[in-house]
């Protein structure tokens, strides 16, 4: 009798836990009306691809574009990587022999390869956003920045806040 009373209670004050976890967790989340909010960083391409296409409620015919560009822009991304990665290499193993003048030469240049990589993500945004309807336009403008917060390494903060 006396256990049969201690497993209801305990049983009770789980479910008040958990009600009281899931207030917790939807009273702290800001999110626009009609959608879900993405996650806050690390998504990756995937889940961008799907993220815009669910916001934006791509048609099939604008699904396949996407898909193309994406993979064309993956491509580009995995080449301009490709170049970088060595001088990155480069750049940290001048710690065990430090050059000023070689270092600010490989800083240079891992400036300029990133500069190519954001610009290369803007240019394909951009051309994602000519496929779209007017209507999706404007949806597209108001979650471009979730979509890249998606995309940006786990950790890194992803794009500013704001425009």
């Amino acid at each position: 009798m006396e256990s049969t009373r201690f497993l209801k209670i305990t049983i009770i004050v789980l479910l008040l836990v958990n009600i009281a976890t899931l207030i917790f967790m939807w009273s702290g989340r800001p999110h626009k009306e009609g959608h879900l909010p993405p996650p806050p960083h690390g998504g990756g391409p995937r889940a961008a691809f799907e993220f815009l296409n669910r916001e934006l409620q791509l048609t099939t015919e604008q699904q396949t574009k996407l898909e193309d560009m994406s993979a064309g822009h993956r491509k580009e991304a995995r080449a301009l990587d490709d170049i970088s990665r060595p001088l990155h290499h480069r750049f940290f193993d001048l710690l065990g022999k430090p050059d000023s003048a070689r270092m600010q030469q490989l800083a240079d240049s891992l400036g300029w390869w990133q500069k190519e990589r954001e610009l290369m993500t803007y240019r394909h945004f951009a051309e994602i956003r000519t496929i779209c309807t007017p209507e999706q336009q404007k949806k597209f403008d108001e979650v471009i920045n979730e979509a890249l917060r998606m995309m940006a390494p786990k950790g890194s903060g992803g794009p500013p806040p704001g425009r």
